[in-house]
């Protein structure tokens, strides 16, 4: 017999591949079982992303239209329904305000009006039971001023609709355009 012909793999290679394969599975399962939260922020981040440019351009097209005051209805940005604050940020689609006041409603029309579509089921906070196919709970805190610093908040539900639970929550600040992405809990 001639020794060397022998060709493929020993039992103690075949072990040793199959121990390290183990070892890399078990170090590399709990990133991809965690995706589906990773889809659940990024969406949150994208939607509210988009939130922030459809503010910046609606500001950009009323300063380009050339008025310094509270107009009804722009109609150089979107459907053209959209009314703006006396400082020039998206405030409600809903005439007959003197835009200075900030409602639920408001918080809903402005949703509405910058981000076409309905991509996203929405829901008051209020009415909210944070079940069912509701994706995004608005309404407005800090008063009904604008000028007082009140604003509309969106929370991200779709990742847990459990009360309590923390999701990431869009502030927009209808006086000042300005907006922010933090996470936070409702009850």
């Amino acid at each position: 017999m001639k020794g060397g012909d022998d060709k493929g793999f020993t039992l103690i290679e075949l072990v040793v591949v199959i121990i390290v394969l183990g070892i890399l599975a078990v170090v590399a399962l709990p990133k991809f079982i965690n995706l589906g939260q990773d889809a659940h922020d990024s969406a949150a981040k994208g939607v509210f992303g988009a939130f922030k440019s459809g503010v910046t351009m609606y500001h950009s097209c009323w300063a380009a239209s050339g008025v310094s005051a509270r107009v009804e209805d722009l109609d150089c940005y979107g459907d053209g329904t959209v009314d703006s604050s006396f400082t020039g940020y998206p405030l409600s689609t809903t005439n007959g305000g003197d835009g200075t006041i900030l409602t639920g409603d408001s918080c809903k029309e402005v949703w509405q009006g910058l981000l076409e579509g309905d991509d996203y089921v929405l829901a008051p906070h209020a009415d909210a039971s944070f079940g069912g196919e509701t994706d995004i709970i608005y309404w407005y805190g800090s008063g009904s001023s604008i000028s007082g610093g009140s604003y509309c908040y969106y929370n991200y539900i779709a990742d847990d609709r459990s009360k309590g639970s923390e999701n990431w929550q869009l502030k927009y600040f209808p006086g000042s355009g300005e907006t922010e992405v933090v996470r936070a809990t409702l009850s």
